[in-house]
């Protein structure tokens, strides 16, 4: 009991209600059984959220109506998952369940920048520890996105879609999207497309250069639904072009991906059914650090080209049992990076930063579970086996005395043993018990690992490369690291009565061999480090550590047009081999909204908190923040039953503040000083109009 002692829940508020995600058909559904709908329902599977019903940009920032979650914010269209003090690469994050190798080292591209909002249908949360089934790498959590691709027919033929557009005052942000669906009950072909462009976002301490935003998704598909099979064939695009990452080193000129897949299920009887899915991402990204930022001198211009690409497979089954069920299946996904830096100004500068990068992962799961009356058992199992390979590096044109010490860490990178691999297993079992007072108690307890990131293996010279930290230190990889371990307790409970429900949760997790930057020792990396940056490296090490918090979800029908619901999140996390706290955890935080609406009108007007955030890492130099309230508003009003009509405002009284998770500036000639953290963005009045056919 000492560690649920410490245990602390922070005030209960929210966000506003969100209608349940449009279904697709055609798809294989690896969905559990029941899920929460922030605003609607009270359960303990998932936290699901309509997208597309969402004013904004960066579809990551919808994570923050989703109790326990939150995104570190680098860029407009830069955000990194985080949940219950998790976050970057131990988060699983897949689209139409897959997952998207990034193209840049420092997560220009995260994977939730590949769903544009107005054609994304639902996101959705694995409230506590994903199960085995869900993803091969999910030690943090699983976030799973669907793009909105459109329904079956009910019968005969049928063209339907809409065509929508939003804008934002604030960087005059637009939005504009659509979609064609052809289908009938059997047959589905579906078009999408997406547009954002916007300028520098302005903040009460001034704009944010450079945040300008430009990108274009698309997407076509085809979709069959048959008695015993389902079928989905896809391919898109994304281009990401000029776009501002004021707390990276460099901004995006552009990032062009080409994504393709296949999903199938299959029911081979009454009690077994097959599925599979086979996904692939080719990403070719350019950045640098003078085309939309004040440029430095002539030697210190930089340009970045990288390269990504990745193949995904997996064959998976599900057995009825007398009153069970089995499903099992096999994994395999492989990653691959290049990354070069040059000076524009000197052809003889080059820097191999990343070469010849490779990251494979395979896997096998067994996952049982059983419904009765009383509850719901599930247990499970994957093995896993991670290999990971890097090839020879160089840096030519360097001159001057950092000429030497750069010379010697390739040197001494080239002579490791590059060829890296490790096995392990994760474990979970979940249970479920329905009282019968109706009160539905959850328990959880899971073992699971994550095996090292190719950045932080192989960033053999002092860079920000750090997969989104954007903390404006240097760090330096470590080809010792072992992998991760995390042993984690969940507990909690969903209530519904009458007019109100409830859902909270505690959670415990210990993990040992965390991988965090620590004062490195290398003097040579350091020596570079200080020359570069001023400050010497930090080294992705082993650490122990542990967290501990408690969410919550609820809402109370005050009358029939009337409701009230919230969210509230609190996590603490510490290092249990050294006095120190966790880095770049979210503050306590919380948000409630007043709702009154009919079937045509909805107004809302949303409180959002945020506590200070003092707990934070000596070691790696992190800043403390304050706290800051803000105050939103929101109407949608449906004229006709084929027209939405929106209209929002956020930080209604223009309150200077700065999210704690959000970025250091790195960026010269902004208004916001290099340094300082990034300041959230003034009053912004938004509007949009969608009309569907």
């Amino acid at each position: 009991m000492y560690y649920l002692n410490r245990m602390a829940v922070a005030a209960m508020l929210l966000s506003p209600a969100l209608a349940g995600a449009q279904q697709q058909d055609g798809v294989p559904n690896d969905e559990v059984d029941e899920v929460i709908v922030i605003g609607r329902s009270v359960s303990t599977g998932l936290a699901q959220v309509e997208v597309n019903q969402e004013m904004l940009v960066d579809t990551a920032t919808v994570l923050k109506d989703i109790p326990g979650a939150n995104v570190n914010a680098n860029g407009p269209l830069t955000g990194i998952a985080q949940y219950r003090g998790m976050y970057g690469d131990r988060i699983s994050v897949v689209i139409d369940h897959l997952g998207v190798v990034s193209g840049g080292p420092n997560a220009m591209d995260a994977p939730l920048s590949y769903v544009s909002p107005m054609i994304t249908g639902e996101l959705a949360v694995t409230r506590g520890i994903a199960g085995v089934s869900e993803a091969a790498e999910s030690i943090g959590g699983h976030v799973a996105a669907q793009l909105a691709r459109g329904e079956f027919a009910g019968s005969g033929n049928d063209i339907s879609g809409f065509v929508g557009s939003r804008y934002s005052a604030n960087g005059n942000v637009s939005t504009s999207a659509g979609r064609v669906v052809m289908a009938n009950e059997r047959h589905k072909v579906a078009l999408i497309a997406e547009f954002d462009d916007g300028d520098d976002i302005s903040t009460p301490a001034g704009k944010i250069l450079p945040s300008r935003v430009q990108r274009q998704r698309s997407d076509a598909s085809y979709a069959y639904s048959g008695d015993k099979m389902s079928l989905l064939l896809f391919a898109g695009r994304l281009d990401t072009d000029n776009t501002g990452t004021a707390a990276l080193p460099m901004d995006i000129r552009f990032i062009d991906t080409m994504l393709a897949g296949a999903q199938a299920s299959l029911e081979l009887s009454d009690t077994f059914s097959l599925n599979g899915r086979i996904g692939w991402n080719d990403v070719e990204h350019l950045m640098d650090n003078f085309g939309l930022r004040l440029a430095p001198p002539a030697m210190a211009q930089r340009e970045n080209f990288t390269t990504g690409s990745g193949v995904e497979f997996t064959l998976g089954g599900e057995l009825g049992l007398s009153s069970s069920t089995l499903e099992f299946g096999v994994n395999a996904r492989t990653a691959d990076h290049d990354a070069t830096i040059t000076n524009p100004n000197n052809e003889m500068f080059r820097i191999d930063n990343f070469s010849d990068i490779s990251r494979d992962v395979t896997s096998g799961y067994l996952e049982w579970s059983r419904d009765s009356t009383q509850g719901q058992l599930e247990i499970g199992v994957r093995l896993k086996h991670v290999a990971a390979d890097a090839g020879q590096v160089a840096a030519t044109g360097i001159m001057g005395p950092m000429a030497d010490p750069v010379g010697q860490l390739a040197d001494d990178f080239n002579t490791s043993d590059r060829s890296l691999t490790w096995t392990s297993a994760d474990a979970v079992a979940k249970y479920r018990y329905f009282a019968e007072s109706g009160m539905e108690w959850h328990f959880e307890i899971g073992s699971k690992t994550r095996a090292p990131s190719y950045q932080e293996l192989y960033l053999w010279l002092p860079l920000q490369a750090t997969g989104g930290l954007a903390d404006g230190r240097s760090y330096i990889g470590g080809l010792g690291l072992d992998v991760e371990r995390s042993l984690e307790f969940v507990a909690g409970f969903g209530r519904d009565v009458g007019r109100v429900t409830l859902s909270p949760q505690v959670y415990y997790r210990r993990i040992d061999d965390y991988i965090q930057g620590v004062p490195s020792t290398n003097m040579v990396a350091n020596m570079v480090s200080e020359m570069m940056s001023g400050f010497p490296a930090l080294e992705f090490a082993n650490i122990d550590a542990e967290i501990w918090g408690a969410d919550i979800a609820f809402r109370v029908e005050v009358s029939d047009n009337w409701y009230v619901d919230g969210i509230a999140s609190y996590v603490r996390g510490e290092r249990r081999d050294a006095p120190d706290n966790l880095y770049r955890l979210a503050p306590p935080n919380a948000s409630v909204g007043l709702t009154w609406h009919t079937d045509e009108l909805s107004l809302t007007g949303e409180l959002v908190g945020y506590a200070k955030q003092d707990d934070v890492s000596t070691y790696n130099g992190e800043r403390a923040t304050p706290g800051y309230g803000l105050v939103n508003a929101m109407l949608a009003w449906n004229p006709t039953d084929d027209l939405r009509l929106e209209a929002r405002i956020d930080n209604l009284l223009d309150k200077r503040y700065q999210d704690h998770v959000a970025g250091i500036n790195r960026a010269a000639g902004s208004e916001i000083p290099t340094g300082e953290r990034i300041f959230g963005a003034e009053r912004t009045v938004s509007v949009g109009a969608i009309w569907s056919f």
